[in-house]
């Protein structure tokens, strides 16, 4: 799968496969936010804005990099 930029403005299709937890929260009357997590650990979010007639949606890759998802418990070498 190709890397997402951090944000990409109204893409014509998202499909997602093997998707481990959808989460989906009113921000208000006018914004959905969407975090769509998969069974490779993968995080993305959607975005969702309504402004008068207008729907404008930003979809992101949130995935962590590997330092961040690094879960042992040895320090890190210092500079």
């Amino acid at each position: 799968m190709t890397k997402l930029v951090r944000w990409e403005e109204n893409p014509d299709e998202i499909v997602l496969e093997e998707v481990k937890l959808f989460h989906l929260e009113s921000m208000n009357e006018r914004t959905l936010w969407i975090g769509c997590y998969t069974q490779d650990d993968k995080i993305y979010h959607l975005n969702i804005s309504a402004d008068g007639d207008k729907l404008t949606y930003w979809w992101s890759d949130e995935t962590l990099d590997k330092l961040a998802q690094d879960t042992s418990t040895e320090a890190p070498d210092a500079l």
